[in-house]
């Protein structure tokens, strides 16, 4: 999905930028002569919301990704009507899920910087405890899960009226990352609301679970898929032949299966 590697990429250097301007403002308060203790004193009486999102620019970030929202519905097959509270509605939920976790990334930067300031530490070092302690992977998919979400949450919408026998799809791709039941709801597509949720109980909802990258779309006239379709079900069979395939689990029944 081009639109939500952009926007990862975008935010993972907006946050690069914030993160050198943050140690040299920190460098600077040491050139002016301050103490190791005015600067830790200074850095625990900082208003972080204001300073990171607002004087660092992050703010801007932010602005950025919701653009990148835009983006994602304009890819969008167009299947049925949402409105317009509907829509601001979701985008305020996806700005306050970004700006929340921003301001995690923010506190991290502090705590990193305050602890290499009492170890004495050089700016390279806390520069590599930061990428460490940050995990970009980890943002990967913070990024990628809120817009995959917010996308997610827009076709549900949209998709309020359609029929029963309505058919969709699996959208998202395959490869070593895919999980195996996203490589097996490909194997099976397209699907009937009712097919998916017979053979892979609460899939409709949660997808493959926590991070994925996959969204359920109903077939239109605009819709392209069926490309993987072969693909997944030769590797599934290939596993299968193997003595390697394990039937997947989703979300549901895994809790449903660990509850008691």
């Amino acid at each position: 999905m081009a639109v939500i590697d952009d926007a990862i990429s975008d935010y993972l250097k907006s946050l690069g930028v914030a993160e050198d301007e943050f140690i040299q403002d920190v460098q600077q308060m040491e050139e002016d002569g301050l103490s190791t203790q005015e600067i830790l004193a200074a850095l625990a009486l900082l208003d972080l919301t204001t300073y990171f999102l607002e004087d660092l620019g992050m703010s801007a970030a932010i602005n950025t990704q919701m653009e990148y929202t835009e983006k994602l519905l304009d890819g969008l097959p167009f299947f049925g009507a949402i409105t317009e509270p509907e829509l601001i509605a979701l985008q305020n939920v996806q700005r306050s899920a970004i700006t929340k976790y921003t301001g995690h990334v923010g506190e991290l930067i502090r705590q990193e910087i305050i602890t290499g300031r009492q170890l004495g530490l050089s700016i390279n070092t806390i520069k590599d405890r930061l990428e460490r302690s940050i995990n970009l992977d980890r943002i990967d998919n913070v990024i990628a899960t809120a817009l995959t979400n917010y996308q997610q949450q827009v076709i549900y919408a949209m998709a309020g009226d359609l029929e029963e026998d309505q058919l969709y799809y699996y959208e998202g791709p395959l490869d070593k990352k895919t999980r195996p039941l996203c490589r097996a709801i490909i194997a099976v597509e397209p699907f009937t609301r009712e097919q998916l949720e017979s053979s892979f109980p609460g899939a409709f909802y949660d997808r493959g679970g926590h991070n994925c990258r996959h969204i359920v779309i109903p077939v239109s006239s605009d819709s392209s898929y069926n490309k993987d379709q072969e693909r997944a079900a030769k590797e599934i069979n290939v596993r299968k032949k193997s003595g390697t395939y394990k039937q997947p689990e989703t979300v549901q029944q895994y809790y449903e299966r660990t509850k008691n």
